[in-house]
């Protein structure tokens, strides 16, 4: 039994990575590798580093799958109720799957805590890092490129290293334009900084350009005295800093979200502030940032506890309903996994209201999960 569980939750893994991958694949790196901004070797390390960052999500679920299958068949074709026979009893019979839902456990904890939000900022880097190589290529023609912050930028045709028909939007922090410039053509450049002080940055030549810039106080209101037109055949060029899309300053930190933070780097948040200042914030700001922050490292826990309480789960279930259809066993282990993602969501609502800790409530789902799962474990070794 036990070769044949870690084959059936080994191959469920599988499937469940291989359709959230395709579909984080589909939505975000196709249209970068049609548009040229990345190479085919490019695609093949991002689908790994995919691949280990979907694992917290398809771990639980290939653990229930493959505790449904593997009872499911043996409950329909009486092995179970022979084993009985034979004077074994039920916990002795499941035990193969406490051992395998342990490992699953501690395997799952240590990518979720570590290799997964690794897997996850590489990811994140290495799409970025296409502005070194072609920045021309970001902006896709006929497409808003609103990736830069402060701006917007959109193209008609690009032909070579050339953006035909090109607007640039520069944008206040209410995302009002509060300076638009039209271009025939234009061409991006990556500049390396000089210095560790300094930012890379992209820098932008137009030529025969219309510049409209409104007044930065009221940009809403039209009015003839704050807006400024030029046309000149070469204008000024414009330099965009990549620091805080590179994660390269010290800012990114605070920009950074805490799934993207490993668990050591978590524990440093907690005591040295994440995008509060302990020096200067207020008690009740920092309480707020450090449930925010050990709701996360709870995260990273529960969902690998998941792998255990699912499974606990599905032992009684799948001997009850006794299917031995494959997609019958996979729709409940959805149905009782999507159950379980749903509570988990609602609790992260809480997020903002740390005083109801969130950080705790977090554990619900699995502490539910288990003691459901050992009730109807206990009434099935009865029978």
């Amino acid at each position: 039994m036990f070769v044949q569980l870690a084959t059936a939750v080994v191959m469920s893994l599988g499937l469940f990575i291989f359709v959230l991958v395709t579909g984080n694949v589909l939505r975000r790196v196709v249209g970068e590798l049609v548009n040229g901004r990345i190479s085919v070797s490019m695609l093949f390390e991002i689908i790994g580093l995919i691949c280990v960052s979907v694992v917290p999500y398809a771990m639980p679920l290939g653990m229930l799958t493959g505790v449904l299958l593997i009872l499911g068949r043996m409950s329909s074709s009486n092995e179970i109720l022979a084993m009985k026979a034979a004077g074994m009893n039920l916990w002795r019979i499941v035990s193969p799957i406490f051992f395998i839902a342990f490992i699953g456990v501690c395997v799952s904890a240590y990518i979720n805590c570590f290799w997964a939000p690794s897997a996850t900022n590489k990811y994140r880097t290495i799409l970025k890092s296409t502005f070194r190589d072609s920045p021309t290529k970001l902006i896709v023609p006929g497409t808003l490129f609103t990736e830069f912050p402060g701006y917007s930028i959109y193209a008609e045709s690009r032909e070579g290293d050339e953006l035909k028909n090109f607007w640039i939007w520069e944008l206040d922090k209410a995302s009002r334009p509060i300076r638009t410039t039209h271009a025939e053509k234009a061409t991006i450049r990556f500049v390396e900084a000089e210095s560790i002080d300094d930012e890379d940055s992209l820098c932008i030549e137009l030529a025969n350009a219309v510049t409209e810039e409104r007044s930065r106080k009221h940009p809403e209101k039209i009015v003839d005295d704050h807006l400024k037109f030029s046309n000149i055949e070469r204008a000024p060029k414009i330099s965009i800093p990549l620091g805080e899309i590179l994660n390269k300053d010290v800012v990114s930190k605070k920009k950074r979200k805490l799934r993207w933070f490993t668990l050591p780097e978590l524990f440093e948040l907690r005591e040295e502030g994440w995008r509060c200042d302990p020096k200067t914030a207020t008690p009740e700001e920092l309480f707020t940032e450090r449930v925010q922050i050990q709701f996360q490292m709870q995260n990273y826990l529960t969902s690998a506890v998941a792998c255990f309480s699912l499974a606990i789960l599905g032992i009684p279930l799948g001997i009850r309903v006794s299917r031995s259809e494959t997609f019958v066993n996979i729709g409940i282990a959805l149905a009782l996994a999507l159950t379980f993602y749903m509570l988990t969501t609602f609790i992260s609502w809480l997020e903002d209201h740390p005083s109801l800790r969130p950080d705790i409530l977090v554990w619900i789902p699995n502490i539910l999960y288990q003691v459901v799962g050992f009730i109807l474990l206990r009434k099935a070794a009865k029978n």
